[in-house]
């Protein structure tokens, strides 16, 4: 018993980390002005301070989508397949259908998310659940295979264009190219593409059973496999022929070459993205594997444990509060109505890039502590079967 409370423990903390790492991309989205909004990872219009605050967020997604994947094999221990194929299709589907309403609403605050839906994290991590549901039917050795060749492989089609596909490259943008296409007069934007995330997923999936080996055994094997990975994906990037197709160059700064290198692909997350990011969690979470969490740690391990209320919650928070700021500032807040939410008007400036969007991420980090924290003490006291959708 208590090796399953320690092995739990370390993942809540990791997966607290990546919600409030998310959080920080977007504060970003809801309190920057200009190209801090619209560009902050271009090279020529870009500073240190902006683009780590971007580039740092990158951390998110593939972390959470990787330990989705391990809780799915947890669940898979007191589930039948049958079972688990169910939980992961209906909780995919859930997800979906989030992302398309309230979310949706929360992101725009405004009727047009109803005619531009988007096909963002939570609408991809509902589509890699489905798949789930029904790649665990498959042998490991099937699942593995399909996993690296979505993750490995898919750079091998950046070149292929959608318009390629002529009357089908809606399925093309769903599958690997962000864009966006018509329905009618439904406008769909696809920001997170399902290649390779699906791989992602299949990968945790088919890690779980590391998390089960005695903490000595467990730290090494998360540690070495993690510093592999980041290293791996380095090299790769060093060597700018395969694996990310935004290639890296020499600038005539140290600053900008070095932004340069480290500007990987996230739409759609390219190889060196990827396992430079997933391989730094799997370090991160072999430093977090230990018998008593410093308390420094002990909040991450709250909104780990309810990462889905809290990233429902501080959207509209981050939103709300953007506008009003914008008001008091401006008298205005048109361009944060509206999906998407567009960029301010020219000459708008808060007299800083970041500070607004650090004081309003820490503001809803600390603000969502006690919320989680109960919600958390409330899922771990009931047994609700709903409670488990949140």
């Amino acid at each position: 018993m208590d090796t399953k409370k320690e092995r739990f423990v370390a993942l809540d903390v990791l997966r607290g980390l990546t919600m409030v790492i998310m959080a920080l991309d977007h504060a970003r989205d809801f309190f920057s002005l200009g190209w801090v909004y619209y560009a902050p990872t271009d090279i020529q219009l870009t500073n240190l301070e902006v683009f780590f605050t971007r580039w740092i967020t990158h951390f998110a997604a593939p972390t959470f989508i990787f330990l989705a994947g391990i809780g799915l094999y947890f669940a898979s221990g007191r589930r039948t397949k049958n079972q688990l194929a169910f939980l992961a299709i209906s909780r995919g589907l859930w997800l979906i259908f989030l992302e398309l309403t309230f979310v949706g609403f929360f992101w725009s605050f405004s009727s047009e998310f109803l005619t531009h839906p988007k096909v963002a994290v939570l609408f991809a991590i509902g589509v890699c659940m489905v798949a789930m549901g029904v790649l665990v039917y498959l042998p490991k050795y099937l699942i593995a295979i399909i996993a690296v060749v979505m993750i490995f492989g898919h750079n091998c089609f950046d070149a292929v264009s959608a318009e390629s596909f002529e009357h089908y490259q809606w399925l093309w943008m769903l599958l690997h190219q962000p864009s966006e296409f018509a329905i009618g007069s439904i406008n769909v934007r696809v920001v997170y593409p399902f290649i390779p995330w699906i791989g992602v997923m299949a990968i945790g999936y088919l890690f779980g059973p590391v998390v089960k080996f005695p903490r000595f055994q467990r730290k090494r094997v998360l540690f070495y496999s993690g510093s592999v990975l980041v290293l791996f994906s380095i090299f790769l990037r060093f060597l700018n022929i395969y694996g990310d197709p935004a290639k890296w160059q020499f600038y005539d700064s140290f600053d900008k070459t070095f932004m340069s290198f480290l500007n990987f692909t996230k739409y759609p997350p390219s190889l060196v993205y990827l396992t430079f990011f997933i391989g730094f969690a799997l370090v991160l979470m072999a430093m977090f594997d230990k018998e008593e969490i410093p308390p420094l740690f002990r909040p991450l391990k709250e909104f780990g444990q309810v990462p889905f209320f809290f990233y429902v919650l501080h959207i509209p928070i981050l939103h709300l509060g953007g506008i009003i700021l914008a008001n008091i500032v401006f008298h205005d807040a048109s361009w944060l109505y509206g999906a998407p939410i567009s960029n301010s008007p020219q000459g708008y400036s808060y007299g800083s890039e970041l500070i607004p969007t650090y004081l309003a991420w820490i503001t809803v980090c600390v603000g969502l502590y006690f919320p989680s924290k109960w919600f958390a003490n409330l899922k771990a006291n009931r047994k609700d079967w709903w409670l488990s959708y949140l």
